[in-house]
């Protein structure tokens, strides 16, 4: 389904030295998803760690957090050489690991030009827990919030409804009556179902 939030991760993928993105928000807004496609869509290879899935994978940044050294044990354990042109890192859950969270400071700083995103719930309640320091300035934080009604009338396909809503509201005409009535009802689908992209696709 398509997101605003798409526009943003081009906009990252345009920047010729970017900082690590990390994507927050609540639980089932589609972090997970949106980045998973971003990452397919746009790199030979990503190596995704989800952290909640498998905790083992937070050995990767113990003891160093040199960006070097992560990836070095992480080319031994998937058996094959990352090449950093061709690869993202996709850290999930990073709420979970903290010293994935403190480590995207050395992926900021390292020569290497990694590309690195990473998706977090309740984040802000584990920051404030963290015994290690936040790398204030070397990430970029986004927040990706539930589907909105433009979004969800996409996901309907609903397309040109979508678009005229946006042009009489820029230029203050008003709706034929058969064309409102439609827009009002699937309005209240939206706010029964809510934005949240699971739920929305169910009601597909």
């Amino acid at each position: 389904m398509q997101r605003f939030f798409e526009n943003r991760l081009n906009l990252w993928l345009q920047q010729s030295e970017p900082l690590p993105l990390m994507l927050v928000g609540a639980r089932q807004t589609g972090k997970t998803y949106l980045l998973k496609e971003f990452c397919s869509n746009n790199f030979e290879r990503q190596i995704h760690l989800n952290f909640a899935e498998t905790p083992n994978y937070k050995q990767f940044f113990m003891p160093s957090l040199h960006a070097a050294d992560i990836v070095s044990r992480m080319e031994l354990f998937f058996n094959e050489k990352i090449d950093p042109e061709k690869t993202i890192f996709f850290f999930d859950e990073i709420q979970d690991c903290e010293q994935a969270i403190a480590s995207l400071k050395y992926f900021a700083e390292a020569k290497q030009n990694y590309r690195i995103v990473a998706a977090g719930s309740l984040l802000g309640v584990r920051i404030n827990r963290m015994k290690s320091s936040f790398p204030v300035g070397k990430v970029q934080i986004e927040y990706l919030f539930p589907m909105d009604f433009e979004e969800f009338l996409w996901a309907l396909g609903e397309n040109m409804l979508a678009d005229a809503i946006r042009y009489h509201f820029v230029d203050n005409e008003p709706f034929h009556t058969i064309i409102h009535e439609k827009a009002l009802i699937l309005y209240r689908h939206y706010l029964c179902i809510g934005g949240m992209p699971a739920n929305v696709l169910n009601f597909i």
